[in-house]
């Protein structure tokens, strides 16, 4: 990897600012019919001033077959829609100002029960206050749905699975002020291109070879994304002013990601994770391993934070190897990495009282510390 001059990413709470002020309120609907593209399957629309225009999204689905669009037009529309007609299309005319908004009329204000099906260019509200309410709700066991160029605000859930579902995909979506921005369940999903501000937990998901690419998480109470499975790939992706920005488990490739301003950057729970090209920068603990073996951090930038590594007592020596990291400064020697750390035995293991203090020393070198910090693609 390329060395070159820091180049800091002018992100900072502003920016935070600005998806809370845009965005996220429908404006006034429009009747204005636009030429749209041709498909294989019939074209149905909502809305609009159309000869034979429906009135209600479901009616529309409802009169559609496989390999069908329905085309929605701008306005606000206070219903529930279940999506139980296999590769069909759904499509909102702006996101910003056709709203399907489901309160208080259910706790799901988009079902969908078939494979194949695409939505795009809505904003979709179910419940305020988090109040139990699922934006979108995919039924367990399908593939390939795709969620795209959508506003998920004010649900408890923006996207929620049932169960495992593979190859599907998720991106370019704004997911503001949610409980959980997406639950999901199941293997090579790809998670791009999107964008959670305000949320208390950005993804939380479980399952194999997922793909979370170039997404921007700010201000998640808790964690920008925590993972329950194994062996994805973290890439690209922009951490600031989370709780903790990525908590993984064991196997994954985390490249290129940016952590600032976080309590804690990258949390790796896991063993076996490769961690490299990552930029640490302004959080409270840059990288903390736990109970992590066989796992290899190299060529990260670690600059200015509280405390750049914090290790667990499990990590302390499982074959975990630091090479050519930038440390804050150029250095000639090599680094060392010292944490100690205390723990209290249990005498009576039975029984929820304190023992003994036991104190533990752990030691690492960065043999061959950078001299200057690296040019990150998640910076850029």
């Amino acid at each position: 990897m390329e060395k070159k001059p820091l180049l800091k990413k002018g992100l900072t709470i502003s920016v935070i600012l600005l998806f809370l002020g845009t965005g996220i309120i429908p404006s006034t609907a429009q009747d204005t019919e636009k030429p749209l593209p041709t498909s294989r399957g019939n074209w149905l629309y909502v809305g609009g001033n159309g000869p034979g225009n429906y009135t209600r999204i479901q009616d529309a689905i409802n009169d559609s077959a496989p390999g069908d669009t329905v085309y929605v037009y701008n306005g606000t529309y206070y219903e529930t829609v279940s999506i139980n007609v296999m590769s069909l299309t759904l499509i909102g005319e702006d996101r910003e100002t056709t709203v399907i908004d489901a309160r208080p009329i259910s706790s799901t204000a988009v079902l969908i029960q078939q494979s194949f099906v695409v939505i795009q260019g809505f904003t979709i509200i179910a419940a305020d206050n988090f109040i139990y309410g699922n934006g979108i709700l995919v039924s367990s066991g399908l593939e390939r749905v795709k969620i795209y160029n959508n506003n998920l605000s004010k649900n408890y859930r923006g996207v929620d699975y049932d169960g495992g579902n593979n190859y599907d995909v998720i991106e370019n979506n704004v997911f503001y002020s949610n409980f959980y921005g997406i639950r999901l369940w199941g293997g090579h999903n790809a998670i791009r291109n999107n964008t959670f501000v305000g949320n208390y937990e950005g993804i939380f998901f479980g399952g194999l070879y997922n793909e979370i690419l170039n997404n921007t998480f700010l201000g998640c109470r808790s964690e920008g994304i925590l993972q329950l499975g194994g062996l994805s790939t973290f890439k690209y992706n922009i951490f600031i002013g989370n709780d903790i920005g990525l908590d993984v488990n064991d196997g994954n490739t985390i490249f290129g990601n940016y952590f600032e301003n976080n309590g804690i950057g990258l949390y790796a729970a896991g063993s076996g994770n490769t961690i490299i090209g990552n930029h640490f920068e302004n959080n409270g603990i840059g990288l903390r391993l736990s109970v992590a073996s066989d796992t290899v951090i190299n060529q990260n930038n670690f600059i200015n934070n509280r405390k750049d590594t914090s290790f667990s007592l499990e990590s302390r020596s499982q074959g975990n190897t630091w090479d050519s990291n930038y440390w804050g400064r150029p250095r000639i020697l090599p680094k060392p990495l010292l944490h100690i750390g205390i723990l209290f035995w249990i005498i009576k293991p039975h029984y929820y009282r304190p023992g003994l203090p036991f104190f533990y020393f752990w030691l690492a070198f960065d043999w061959h510390p950078a001299q200057e910090p690296y040019d990150i693609p998640g910076m850029r």
